[in-house]
């Protein structure tokens, strides 16, 4: 790239020269000159040659990025092989804005750039009328139903490339004598109408009014209509989807080694289920066993916004050069003898080593929550920031109350619940009532959860109102499994306001509520809370069973209908017996806001320490009296009031509500 070839050029440049241009342009004013020194060393240390074209080939860009070639389960025939997916993904990424006429790209440096500016959306420097999302251009570059006949290898991104012979080979070795090869019939311009909201492609249009070449996105790159007629296969993208379960946590300087090290039997079986339980929410069923753009675009906007959001450090990576850690003292003399050197060190893999958590130590492990249940999670919860995920925000998730740990007590819960003043996310194992104890399986289980941003408040010595504000994040209820289902909190000021619709609530009486409309209270009768609005969860005093509703329809509650559901579809009415029920605090960044994190911690710990010395003074009132002695009947009635005298006989924690 020189700078003699950033010259504006109009209509009547050819594609392959603006396409140039372009790249030029994201390398220069995308990246640092530090970061675009590493990058040049990267890729052209690993490039191959062919006929003075320097390129990366599917091996070495799986190699480089540390993606294995296919690890298998046992109990499933599924494999985590992502590989060649992604070199499809690239490879269609690598040909922006011109995916009509010139995907798939061959992967020179050029295309390199565009595809790690696109991936970690850096573009908003260059093209300041491109939108933030890229769902468009990622279900191109993932859609291969209808994709057109490339000749001798059709099938080129989803075969294995082995050791470079055979068919990938010649397929490399064309590609190599051209500048791009034919396009993908899912990019063909089409005439037929379509009545989509979505009738621009931003991202394009910004690039190419960037370059002062409008006409040709009117003239060559018109509006693709039958990208909303192809499918993405279910095959497709699942490999991806069970990647980026398995490196949802990756920092941008972080081994991809670290997570794929550890990839045991158990947690491939933990991974591809939770893959099947987000490709379920894109109703593949509908479409004849693919995803359609309109449940793709539908689906990632509003039940699963940062999904992609692993793929921006696995792509930064190519940012961060080995071969140029000033760190470390490097020897004279030829080069060769070095990156033979390192070559061999990166092919050594490192021992396995524990996989980071966000899950702190306390008074429990978990029986819900593990890496993979964690990484569904980071695909659609934020608590800090609306931009950044449950990762990247570098939350940390602290013990509060287990059903296992601590019982299936309302007195335990609010012992444990109500002393914690921070954000708590709960989480629910269970099975349907409808299913058969003597069959039920892991199949059968389902997965149900809250985010609620506010800590609950005691507001009488009955029951507990969580209440938040128009300032506050909004709270989130969702079902992880069998099928990923997202249910927003209802900003609306009228909604919020509304005492009798708080997100949660908790009564010794009528048990745990979240999204319900609370009846008046009243000292002779205590009616039950009742569902309100799209979504709501009650849970029954005992802590045994949990009733799950979720609706198509209604925007009059504290839940918003899913994203993924139509106003046709059918609703979730879901009645469980719990299996484990646990509630976690939500402590912000230790790095960035200490002081909460601690105070949170330190403040329910106040609190327990104040409620064992009152109860240890309340143990001291004499109850030897006779039998009609009223202070004995005042003492009694004031343990009971308290629960000491019921968690003395069952074994569970002191306090009152």
């Amino acid at each position: 790239m020189g700078a003699g070839q950033s010259a504006e050029l109009g209509y009547g440049s050819p594609p392959e020269e603006l396409s140039y241009i372009l790249a030029d342009r994201f390398a220069t004013k995308c990246f640092t000159s530090l970061e675009l020194t590493h990058f040049k060393d990267n890729f052209f240390f690993r490039a191959s040659e062919q006929g003075g074209l320097r390129y990366w080939n599917e091996k070495t860009l799986s190699d480089f990025l540390g993606i294995p070639d296919g690890c298998y389960s046992a109990a499933h025939q599924y494999p985590l092989d992502a590989g060649p997916v992604l070199f499809r993904m690239v490879s269609y990424l690598g040909a922006f804005p011109f995916q009509s006429t010139m995907a798939p790209s061959v992967l020179t440096f050029e295309a390199m750039v565009k595809v790690v500016v696109l991936l970690t959306e850096r573009y908003g420097k260059v093209l300041k009328r491109g939108r933030r999302d890229r769902i468009k251009l990622l279900f191109g570059s993932l859609a291969d139903v209808g994709r057109r006949d490339l000749g001798s290898s059709p099938d080129r991104g989803l075969e294995k490339e082995g050791d470079g012979s055979g068919a990938e080979k010649e397929v490399d070795e064309s590609a190599a004598e051209h500048s791009h090869a034919p396009g993908f019939a899912i990019d063909e311009p089409a005439d037929e109408e379509f009545d989509e909201d979505d009738e621009d492609d931003d991202l394009a249009l910004a690039a190419l009014e960037s370059l002062d070449a409008i006409e040709v996105f009117k003239h060559d790159h018109r509006i693709d209509k039958t990208v909303y007629e192809t499918r993405i296969s279910i095959d497709t993208f699942r490999r991806l989807l069970m990647l980026l379960l398995a490196i949802a946590p990756l920092n941008s300087l972080e081994s991809v080694q670290t997570f794929m090290s550890d990839l045991r039997e158990e947690r491939l079986d933990d991974i591809q289920k939770q893959a099947d339980h987000i490709i379920a929410a894109f109703s593949p069923e509908q479409h004849d066993g693919g995803i359609s753009y309109k449940a793709f675009a539908r689906t990632i906007t509003t039940s699963l916004p940062y999904l992609f959001d692993p793929l921006t450090p696995l792509f930064e990576h190519l940012l961060f050069s080995k071969n140029l850690d000033f760190s470390k003292r490097r020897q004279k003399g030829p080069s060769l003898p070095i990156q033979d050197a390192i070559e061999k060190k990166e092919a050594t893999p490192p021992p396995p080593s524990p996989l980071p958590s966000i899950m702190l130590p306390g008074s429990f492990e978990s029986s819900i929550l593990n890496p993979v249940l964690t990484s569904h999670l980071s695909f659609f919860l934020s608590s800090t920031s609306p931009s950044l995920n449950l990762f990247r925000s570098g939350i940390r998730l602290h013990p509060v109350f287990s059903t296992i740990a601590h019982g299936s007590s309302l007195t335990s819960f609010s012992h444990h619940v109500l002393t914690w003043q921070s954000a708590t996310l709960l989480i629910l194992h269970g099975v349907p009532q409808n299913s058969s104890s003597s069959s039920s399986s892991s199949t059968d289980l389902v997965t149900l959860g809250a985010y609620l941003p506010q800590p609950w408040k005691s507001s009488s010595s009955h029951s507990s109102i969580s209440t938040t504000t128009t300032s506050d994040p909004p709270p989130v209820l969702f079902q992880l499994s069998p099928t990923h289902l997202l249910l927003q909190g209802n900003t609306s000021p009228s909604i919020v306001q509304k005492q009798n619709l708080p997100p949660a609530y908790f009564s010794t009486h009528t048990g745990i509520a979240l999204g319900c409309q609370i009846p008046p209270s009243s000292r002779s009768h205590h009616a039950q809370p009742t569902p309100h609005g799209a979504g709501s969860l009650s849970i029954d005093v005992n802590l045994e069973t949990a009733d799950f509703i979720a609706l198509p329809v209604g925007h009059d509650g504290v839940f918003l209908p899913s994203g993924t559901a139509s106003p046709f579809d059918e609703p979730v009415k879901n009645k469980l017996d719990i299996y484990a029920l646990e509630v976690w605090g939500v402590l912000p960044d230790p790095e960035q806001s200490s002081t909460e994190g601690v105070n949170a911690v330190e403040i329910q710990r106040n609190k327990w320490e104040f409620e064992a010395r009152e109860a240890e003074r309340r143990r001291n009132i004499n109850l030897k009296a006779g039998v009609g002695d009223s202070s004995q009947e005042s003492a009694r009635w004031l343990l009971e009031t308290a629960g000491v005298i019921g968690d003395q006989q069952g074994g569970r924690h002191g306090g009152s509500v």
